[in-house]
Parts: structure tokens; sequence; C-alpha cells
């Protein structure tokens, strides 16, 4: 989940019923793969980083002996502590989780991520730090499990977004500074990964070309409101905002509409990797 805006300050874009019913469900939902290499055991003790509204957390609460969820998100982890009152929660700035010293203990067997990754490492400056609390968060011997965006993910509503602010006279170099997230190759997360101090076990990037939603509020026009806000708040009024999305929506209706069904896709790149701190 982002953590802040362009101009660093707190900004939660984020509502649960938006994010997990009408944009983006597939994100909770889609995870069978991630799971799979995550093999959730019933003595494991899990932190689970950018947990969001908590769907997939409290399902995997159900095999485990504890697992935490943090998220940046006060909106968040509210609807998760009201939706999932047994599952352990809290707001957390996961960029600063070293700082939460009951958390980077070593207290925990697995440290789990799914879909936030790409918004929590985005700031270099504390990309390093991230990964060294996460380590630190782990026993000996225990394993980092994430899935996020890999480079080139949704690759066509980026370049469109970022597009359109150049259209407006944003800079490009502004346009692209603007963007929350952080796509990184294998080989880079392997090395942000290995600097860390952990022993990279395997890793793998997948073309997963992922159906929108199509109720109101949703679908590809919904994604880009909620998924692009950074892009957008970079504009001065609600009027220039609203054009902005119009257009970004048509430029891509010859790129992701489906001829078959009518349905809108999006090519998103899922860049996976399980990792061991040394015993």
């Amino acid at each position: 989940m982002p953590q802040e805006n362009s101009n660093s300050q707190p900004w939660d874009i984020w509502s649960a019923e938006c994010y997990g019913q009408t944009v983006a469900p597939f994100v909770a939902a889609l995870t069978d793969t991630i799971q799979e290499w995550l093999n959730p055991q019933p003595t494991d003790e899990i932190l689970d980083i950018g947990c969001g509204e908590g769907a997939l957390t409290a399902k995997l609460a159900t095999n485990v002996k504890r697992i935490v969820g943090v998220d940046a998100s006060a909106n968040m982890i509210t609807a998760f502590q009201h939706t999932y009152p047994h599952v352990l929660s809290r707001v957390v700035d996961c960029r600063f989780l070293g700082r939460e010293k009951d958390l980077t203990s070593a207290g925990f067997d697995k440290v789990f991520s799914n879909a936030a990754m790409h918004w929590i490492l985005r700031d270099a400056a504390t990309r390093t730090d991230i990964m060294r609390a996460c380590f630190a968060a782990l026993k000996p011997g225990g394993v980092i499990v994430s899935e996020s965006g890999g480079l080139g993910n949704v690759a066509e509503v980026h370049a469109a977004l970022i597009g359109e602010l150049i259209h407006r006279g944003v800079t490009p170099e502004r346009a692209r500074e603007v963007s929350p997230w952080w796509f990184p190759s294998l080989e880079m997360m392997k090395a942000l990964v290995e600097e860390a101090g952990f022993k990279w076990i395997r890793g793998e990037v997948e073309l997963r070309q992922t159906k929108l939603t199509e109720v109101e509020g949703g679908g590809i026009k919904g994604w880009v409101q909620l998924f692009g806000a950074n892009f957008l708040e970079e504009l001065k009024s609600d009027s220039e905002r609203e054009e902005a999305v119009k257009n970004v929506v048509e430029a891509l209706e010859g790129v992701g509409r489906r001829q078959h069904d009518g349905g809108f896709s999006i090519n998103y790149i899922r860049l996976r990797f399980e990792a061991q701190k040394p015993v």
C-alpha cells in the first residue's frame, strides 16, 4: 500500500470496499501460487507486510499459530479490525518497519507479503532498511516469501498515465517521479534481498493477464482512479483530473479491451521470491 504522496505528507487513498470489492478483489483471490510457496504450517508465526483489509491474512490465520498483519493505511486496518477482530493487525508505515522493535526481534518463522512490496519499496532511501527489518523479524532459518509487481507490471497503464501528465505540461522527469511504484527486475530484487543478508532460494516472473471487474465504480476507470491517484494528484483541479482519467481510459481501449467478451484486462507482471535467513 502507498506510504505517502508526492509531497511526503501522509495520504490515505484506500477504502476497503473500493479496493477489496469494487476495483481489485482479484488481488486477494489470485494467490494460489504464493500461498503454495508460503506453505503455512500449524506452528508458523508469520508477519504479513502490506496486509490491506486483511482478507488473505485472515485466510492464512486459520492454518497457522499466529499471524500479524501490518499496513500503512489506517483506513484498511480499521476495516481489517472490524471484519477480523480475532486476527492481530496494526498500522505500520513499513518503510520504517525497523522502528517496530517487537516485530523485528527475531520472533517470526516467516515474513509474507502479497501485492505490496512495489508500493513499500518505492522510496530508494528506505529500500535497504526495509529488507533488513524483514531479516531482523525472522528467527534463524526463517524465510521471506513475497509476490509483487515486477519490471513491466501494468506497463500500458503506467505509460498512459505518464503520457497524460506530459501532455498536460508536467515534465517527463516529474511525471516519472510521482509514480508510487517500484517494479524491479528479478535480478534487482535478488541483489536487494541478498544485500540484507538473505540466502536466495528461488524466484520467478509471471505474466498474468488479469480481467478487471465490471461493477459500477470498477473496471479500468475505477482502476485508474484508485491506483493512479498519485499521478492524478499532480493536476490542479477535479475537472482536469476527470478529463485525464477519461483520456487514459480511451487510450487503453485498444490495448486491454477483450474482443471475445468485451471485458478489460491488464498485463500484470508478478515477481515472486523466497529467501532464507541463515541458521
